[in-house]
């Protein structure tokens, strides 16, 4: 069979870099020992890999795996950054993650392009993003689904995000969204890396979740919004948030106002308008389900490779091996990403062999 060649663009928007001036945060104030071998883990189950503290490392794998652009983000560990690693304010640290994000972009100006971390329930983190907003030099905006802990755990439909949504349906930008490194029930999955494999997912699903019923969507209809990791735990539980809407308080003699429904179309329609997912899975009936949530126009390629030791290449594969149409292969890889993140159309691109 005649072999040609073809270029394909693969854009990954699920990317988290550690470049030189984070891994120093590391080793002066969460144990990490650059002179031991690798990989290592800390008291608080942070996970150090080559591929997450080594960048050149990182980048070979990234460009071999055939993804030619990613989209670096922080948003999801603003907080715990702040707190624990950087050990600054909110704004100091999200300028600290801005400076690493650039300086790795412009030594891999055609691998890495940058969003805008923010702080959800903080609105004058919007004086620090806006001008990476307006003056085009971010792609997006990076939150985190939660802030907080225990009693004390904040979620999306907090109050004190309004401003986000009005900000960023205005400039009409998708705000990327991630969990936080510790997330809910983080006490009862101190084992088993239960935090990673079922904490994270369903703080997403929560979060997302309440802006739904919160009616977040509804105040804000045009508001674009991305949930990694195939957006949590939501694709099997879309159709009880359906009839717990049909549900709601009907009927309930003086329902408490604060708790009921606010939205106005059934949970499983704003998938179709406003909700956007990522592929990271990896599971090709997961990738299914989302697709036929979603539709293929609304379902990105990320991989959350770094901290996620895993070649991006597992997620190639997967939409290789799951999506049989070409052009909707298109769309997963890159199409979708961007129109959505306003890219350029002559994103990167890398010639692969076909048959």
């Amino acid at each position: 069979m005649t072999q040609s060649k073809a270029t394909r663009s693969i854009i990954d928007t699920h990317r988290h870099i550690f470049g030189p001036k984070l891994l120093k945060k590391f080793i002066e104030n969460i144990g990490f020992d650059d002179k031991k071998p690798l990989p290592q883990a800390n008291a608080g189950e942070m996970f150090f890999y080559r591929e997450s503290v080594d960048v050149d490392y990182s980048m070979q794998i990234q460009q071999q795996s055939g993804v030619t652009l990613c989209v670096n983000s922080y948003g999801g560990e603003v907080e715990t950054f702040a707190k624990q690693i950087i050990k600054a304010s909110t704004i100091d640290t999200i300028k600290f993650l801005h400076d690493e994000s650039f300086e790795l972009r412009d030594r891999f100006p055609n691998d890495i392009a940058v969003m805008a971390n923010a702080h959800a329930l903080e609105e004058n983190t919007r004086d620090v993003i806006d001008p990476l907003i307006s003056g085009k030099q971010a792609c997006a905006i990076s939150i985190c689904t939660s802030y907080g802990a225990g009693a004390d755990q904040v979620f999306l439909d907090s109050p004190k995000a309004e401003w986000l949504w009005e900000y960023a349906q205005d400039r009409d930008i998708i705000v990327h969204i991630h969990p936080p490194l510790v997330a809910i029930g983080a006490v009862a999955m101190q084992q088993y890396r239960l935090n990673e494999a079922l904490g994270r997912p369903f703080d997403t699903a929560l979060s997302a979740a309440r802006m739904i019923f919160s009616g977040v969507f509804d105040r804000y209809p045009k508001l674009k919004v991305l949930f990694v990791h195939m957006g949590g735990a939501l694709a099997p539980v879309i159709c009880r948030l359906d009839w717990n809407w049909e549900l709601n308080y009907n009927g309930i003699a003086n329902p408490p106002i604060q708790k009921v429904d606010k939205n106005a179309r059934k949970p499983s329609e704003y998938f179709k308008s406003n909700i956007y997912v990522d592929c990271m899975g990896p599971s090709a009936i997961a990738l299914k389900a989302m697709i036929e949530t979603c539709g293929i126009d609304r379902v990105l390629f990320g991989s959350d490779f770094g901290p996620v030791p895993m070649s991006p290449k597992l997620h190639v594969d997967l939409i290789n091996d799951t999506i049989a149409d070409a052009g909707d292969r298109e769309k997963i890889f890159s199409a979708n990403a961007i129109a959505l993140l306003r890219l350029p159309a002559s994103a990167p691109r890398v010639a692969h062999q076909v048959a």
